[in-house]
């Protein structure tokens, strides 16, 4: 039953679409129905639409998820390799002991698409420029790296502490740790040894 009605509505649309277009052949009508498609077009083109329909929007949606994924990718690899304030000296903007040593992690040990290193701005350009010029010139001098180092400044904020305070912290709490005493025996216990 429910064939049968498909059937008819179909061929309705056939032979209603059949005589539009016989109309516009004969100059009666506007000759552009739709944008210049028969209903009978319009309703195979429908029809396709909807028979196909999830299939050609998966592609595009998988696409921009893994858009999305290698933009945070990329950012968790520019937050990793950032320099902050704390890794250059405020006065000669030259790399501290832990610039450098975070440098030559990211030169030697970060997977190698993402070997670049970061400098957070400074306060003007002048102090940006003479931060990557710093890195610049510590990483020329280092026998490990072969290639030319991609140093870029950005507009992210290295959040983090002084090395020397972090290690103040955990010192000042081993100093203070109390030692591991057990407590005293008191004389008051009962005693578990029974006579029989």
């Amino acid at each position: 039953m429910k064939l049968l009605g498909i059937l008819s509505i179909t061929c309705s649309l056939i032979i209603s679409a059949t005589s539009l277009q016989a109309q516009c052949q004969g100059g009666q009508a506007q000759c552009h129905p739709c944008h210049g498609r028969t209903l009978c077009e319009l309703y195979v083109a429908g029809y396709c639409a909807n028979s196909n329909w999830p299939r050609y929007y998966i592609p595009p949606a998988r696409c921009a998820v893994n858009n999305a994924y290698s933009a945070m990718i990329a950012n968790g690899w520019r937050r990793q390799n950032l320099l902050g304030d704390y890794h250059f000296d405020p006065d000669t903007n030259e790399l501290t002991k832990a610039g450098k040593l975070k440098a030559k992690w990211v030169l030697t040990q970060a997977p190698q698409d993402y070997r670049s290193i970061y400098v957070q701005r400074g306060e003007d350009e002048s102090t940006t420029a003479s931060r990557i010029a710093a890195v610049h010139s510590w990483a020329s001098n280092q026998s490990s790296v072969s290639e030319p180092v991609m140093v870029n400044d950005t507009h992210i904020v290295s959040e983090g502490h002084p090395a020397g305070a972090v290690d103040n912290v955990f010192v000042g709490f081993q100093t203070n740790q109390p030692a591991p005493i057990l407590p005293a025996a008191s004389g008051s216990g009962s005693s578990s040894s029974t006579t029989q």
